[in-house]
Protein backbone atom coordinates (compact mmCIF):
# COMPACT_ATOMS: atom_id res chain seq x y z
CA UNK A 1 0.00 0.00 0.00
CA UNK A 2 1.55 3.50 -1.04
CA UNK A 3 2.38 5.63 2.13
CA UNK A 4 0.37 8.76 2.20
CA UNK A 5 2.14 12.03 2.53
CA UNK A 6 2.44 14.35 5.27
CA UNK A 7 2.24 17.86 4.40
CA UNK A 8 2.81 20.95 6.16
CA UNK A 9 0.79 23.38 3.99
CA UNK A 10 1.59 27.43 4.98
CA UNK A 11 -1.20 29.62 3.75
CA UNK A 12 -4.72 28.62 4.11
CA UNK A 13 -6.24 31.78 1.63
CA UNK A 14 -8.80 30.39 -1.33
CA UNK A 15 -5.84 28.78 -3.09
CA UNK A 16 -4.48 27.30 0.42
CA UNK A 17 -8.04 26.06 1.24
CA UNK A 18 -8.89 24.17 -2.08
CA UNK A 19 -5.53 22.34 -1.89
CA UNK A 20 -5.96 21.31 1.61
CA UNK A 21 -9.90 20.15 0.28
CA UNK A 22 -7.77 18.06 -2.38
CA UNK A 23 -5.13 16.30 -0.31
CA UNK A 24 -7.94 15.41 2.51
CA UNK A 25 -9.71 13.60 0.66
CA UNK A 26 -6.92 11.81 -0.79
CA UNK A 27 -6.34 10.82 2.71
CA UNK A 28 -3.02 12.45 3.22
CA UNK A 29 -2.06 14.51 6.64
CA UNK A 30 -2.30 18.18 6.12
CA UNK A 31 -0.54 20.72 9.17
CA UNK A 32 -1.60 24.34 7.98
CA UNK A 33 0.36 27.26 9.74
CA UNK A 34 -0.22 30.47 9.30
CA UNK A 35 1.11 33.83 10.49
CA UNK A 36 -0.29 35.54 13.40
CA UNK A 37 -1.68 38.44 11.26
CA UNK A 38 -2.93 36.33 8.30
CA UNK A 39 -6.89 36.62 7.74
CA UNK A 40 -8.23 33.19 7.72
CA UNK A 41 -11.54 32.39 6.56
CA UNK A 42 -12.58 29.16 7.51
CA UNK A 43 -16.24 27.03 6.79
CA UNK A 44 -18.69 26.74 9.10
CA UNK A 45 -18.31 23.09 8.94
CA UNK A 46 -15.00 22.29 8.51
CA UNK A 47 -13.21 20.79 11.91
CA UNK A 48 -10.12 22.56 10.54
CA UNK A 49 -6.71 23.01 13.40
CA UNK A 50 -4.72 26.12 11.99
CA UNK A 51 -1.41 26.84 13.82
CA UNK A 52 -0.56 30.49 14.25
CA UNK A 53 3.48 30.92 14.28
CA UNK A 54 5.62 34.53 13.22
CA UNK A 55 6.65 32.25 10.48
CA UNK A 56 9.90 34.93 10.30
CA UNK A 57 11.02 33.44 14.18
CA UNK A 58 13.05 30.42 13.88
CA UNK A 59 12.23 28.91 16.95
CA UNK A 60 8.16 29.42 15.85
CA UNK A 61 8.87 26.73 13.03
CA UNK A 62 10.82 24.32 14.98
CA UNK A 63 8.26 24.49 18.03
CA UNK A 64 6.11 22.77 15.16
CA UNK A 65 7.68 19.59 15.72
CA UNK A 66 7.83 18.76 12.40
CA UNK A 67 9.27 15.50 10.92
CA UNK A 68 11.22 17.00 7.98
CA UNK A 69 12.07 14.13 6.51
CA UNK A 70 8.98 12.33 6.37
CA UNK A 71 7.49 16.04 5.12
CA UNK A 72 6.34 17.76 2.57
CA UNK A 73 6.46 21.52 2.74
CA UNK A 74 4.45 23.58 0.98
CA UNK A 75 4.50 27.86 0.86
CA UNK A 76 1.03 29.14 -0.32
CA UNK A 77 1.13 32.29 1.33
CA UNK A 78 -0.63 35.23 0.06
CA UNK A 79 2.57 37.50 -0.12
CA UNK A 80 5.30 36.59 -2.10
CA UNK A 81 7.91 37.74 -0.02
CA UNK A 82 6.16 35.63 2.90
CA UNK A 83 6.98 32.32 0.57
CA UNK A 84 10.62 33.63 -0.66
CA UNK A 85 11.40 33.88 3.46
CA UNK A 86 10.00 30.85 3.91
CA UNK A 87 11.76 28.73 1.54
CA UNK A 88 15.22 30.28 2.77
CA UNK A 89 14.57 29.62 6.33
CA UNK A 90 12.64 26.05 5.78
CA UNK A 91 16.25 25.47 3.56
CA UNK A 92 18.34 26.68 6.67
CA UNK A 93 16.60 24.48 8.97
CA UNK A 94 16.29 21.63 7.22
CA UNK A 95 18.63 21.10 4.01
CA UNK A 96 17.38 18.33 3.06
CA UNK A 97 13.78 18.96 2.79
CA UNK A 98 11.02 18.72 0.34
CA UNK A 99 10.21 22.79 -0.19
CA UNK A 100 7.62 23.31 -2.89
CA UNK A 101 6.41 26.52 -3.46
CA UNK A 102 3.18 29.06 -5.40
CA UNK A 103 5.07 31.59 -8.03
CA UNK A 104 2.79 33.92 -10.20
CA UNK A 105 5.47 35.42 -12.56
CA UNK A 106 9.23 33.64 -14.65
CA UNK A 107 10.77 36.06 -11.77
CA UNK A 108 9.40 34.94 -8.59
CA UNK A 109 10.06 31.31 -9.99
CA UNK A 110 13.70 32.30 -10.81
CA UNK A 111 14.27 33.72 -7.16
CA UNK A 112 12.44 31.00 -5.59
CA UNK A 113 14.52 28.24 -6.96
CA UNK A 114 18.05 29.87 -6.52
CA UNK A 115 16.28 30.11 -2.82
CA UNK A 116 16.25 26.55 -2.78
CA UNK A 117 12.83 25.53 -3.57
CA UNK A 118 12.45 21.99 -4.88
CA UNK A 119 9.53 22.76 -6.63
CA UNK A 120 7.67 25.94 -7.80
CA UNK A 121 4.06 25.66 -9.32
CA UNK A 122 3.20 28.33 -11.45
CA UNK A 123 -0.40 29.51 -10.43
CA UNK A 124 -1.10 30.38 -14.19
CA UNK A 125 -0.35 26.79 -15.56
CA UNK A 126 -1.08 24.98 -12.75
CA UNK A 127 -4.05 22.53 -12.43
CA UNK A 128 -5.12 21.03 -8.99
CA UNK A 129 -3.95 17.61 -10.11
CA UNK A 130 -0.57 18.51 -11.19
CA UNK A 131 -0.20 20.26 -7.77
CA UNK A 132 -1.18 17.29 -6.12
CA UNK A 133 0.54 14.81 -8.36
CA UNK A 134 3.77 17.34 -7.02
CA UNK A 135 2.76 16.97 -3.75
CA UNK A 136 2.37 13.08 -3.85
CA UNK A 137 5.56 12.23 -6.04
CA UNK A 138 8.11 13.31 -3.94
CA UNK A 139 11.17 11.72 -6.69
CA UNK A 140 10.26 14.07 -9.58
CA UNK A 141 10.47 16.95 -7.03
CA UNK A 142 14.07 15.75 -6.04
CA UNK A 143 15.78 15.41 -9.37
CA UNK A 144 14.27 19.17 -10.37
CA UNK A 145 16.29 20.16 -7.58
CA UNK A 146 19.46 18.15 -8.26
CA UNK A 147 19.10 20.12 -11.63
CA UNK A 148 18.28 23.05 -10.96
CA UNK A 149 20.04 23.84 -7.82
CA UNK A 150 22.48 21.47 -6.14
CA UNK A 151 24.68 20.48 -10.16
CA UNK A 152 25.04 23.91 -11.05
CA UNK A 153 27.18 24.56 -8.31
CA UNK A 154 24.89 27.32 -6.85
CA UNK A 155 25.40 28.74 -3.31
CA UNK A 156 22.98 30.51 -0.58
CA UNK A 157 24.57 33.19 1.89
CA UNK A 158 22.73 35.58 4.19
CA UNK A 159 25.65 38.52 4.27
CA UNK A 160 25.12 41.51 6.89
CA UNK A 161 26.72 44.57 5.37
CA UNK A 162 29.47 46.37 7.28
CA UNK A 163 29.98 49.94 7.78
CA UNK A 164 31.90 51.84 5.39
CA UNK A 165 31.85 49.03 2.19
CA UNK A 166 31.40 50.16 -1.42
CA UNK A 167 28.00 49.11 -0.73
CA UNK A 168 26.42 51.85 1.77
CA UNK A 169 24.81 54.34 0.55
CA UNK A 170 23.97 53.05 -3.04
CA UNK A 171 20.92 51.50 -3.99
CA UNK A 172 20.58 48.54 -5.77
CA UNK A 173 19.84 49.80 -9.33
CA UNK A 174 23.35 51.41 -9.42
CA UNK A 175 25.55 47.84 -8.12
CA UNK A 176 26.51 45.55 -11.05
CA UNK A 177 25.61 42.20 -9.07
CA UNK A 178 25.26 40.26 -12.40
CA UNK A 179 28.94 40.78 -13.70
CA UNK A 180 30.17 40.14 -10.21
CA UNK A 181 28.47 36.75 -10.80
CA UNK A 182 26.23 37.57 -7.76
CA UNK A 183 22.00 37.12 -8.10
CA UNK A 184 20.68 39.20 -5.11
CA UNK A 185 17.24 37.48 -3.94
CA UNK A 186 16.03 39.61 -0.92
CA UNK A 187 17.38 42.40 1.52
CA UNK A 188 16.23 41.74 5.36
CA UNK A 189 16.21 45.37 6.42
CA UNK A 190 17.12 45.53 9.80
CA UNK A 191 15.08 49.24 10.11
CA UNK A 192 12.49 47.95 9.01
CA UNK A 193 11.91 45.42 11.86
CA UNK A 194 14.25 42.82 9.79
CA UNK A 195 11.28 43.01 7.22
CA UNK A 196 12.85 41.14 4.20
CA UNK A 197 12.54 43.13 0.96
CA UNK A 198 11.84 41.03 -2.36
CA UNK A 199 13.85 41.96 -4.71
CA UNK A 200 12.45 42.86 -8.28
CA UNK A 201 12.68 45.83 -10.69
CA UNK A 202 9.48 47.43 -9.15
CA UNK A 203 11.99 47.69 -5.83
CA UNK A 204 15.28 50.02 -5.95
CA UNK A 205 16.33 49.75 -1.90
CA UNK A 206 18.66 51.82 -0.77
CA UNK A 207 21.79 49.74 1.18
CA UNK A 208 22.49 50.29 4.59
CA UNK A 209 25.19 49.06 6.82
CA UNK A 210 22.84 46.30 8.91
CA UNK A 211 21.24 45.34 5.95
CA UNK A 212 21.23 41.76 5.12
CA UNK A 213 22.03 40.40 1.21
CA UNK A 214 20.35 36.87 0.52
CA UNK A 215 22.29 36.25 -2.03
CA UNK A 216 23.07 33.40 -4.54
CA UNK A 217 26.02 32.86 -7.21
CA UNK A 218 28.83 29.87 -7.07
CA UNK A 219 31.23 29.69 -4.50
CA UNK A 220 34.23 31.49 -5.95
CA UNK A 221 32.10 34.54 -6.80
CA UNK A 222 31.28 34.38 -3.35
CA UNK A 223 34.26 34.72 -1.82
CA UNK A 224 35.79 37.55 -4.38
CA UNK A 225 32.56 39.38 -3.35
CA UNK A 226 33.51 39.19 0.02
CA UNK A 227 37.04 40.04 -0.72
CA UNK A 228 35.23 43.38 -2.45
CA UNK A 229 33.63 44.32 0.29
CA UNK A 230 36.50 43.33 3.02
CA UNK A 231 39.07 45.35 1.16
CA UNK A 232 35.67 48.44 0.15
CA UNK A 233 36.88 48.08 -3.22
CA UNK A 234 34.15 49.74 -6.12
CA UNK A 235 32.33 48.67 -8.71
Amino acid sequence: MKKLQDIVLFGYGSFGRQLYKSLRSRGHRVKIVVGYDDYVEIESDAEVEINRINIKRNDDILALNINAAESIFYCAMNKTANNLFLVLTLKSLYPEANVIANSNSNETTRKLKYAGATSVIDLYEATSRRIVNVLTKPAVSMALDEIVYKQNDLKMLELELQENTFLEGKYVSEIQFRQMGIILIAIIDKELGYELVFTDHRINHKLDAGDILVIVAKEKDINKFQEMLVSKSSV
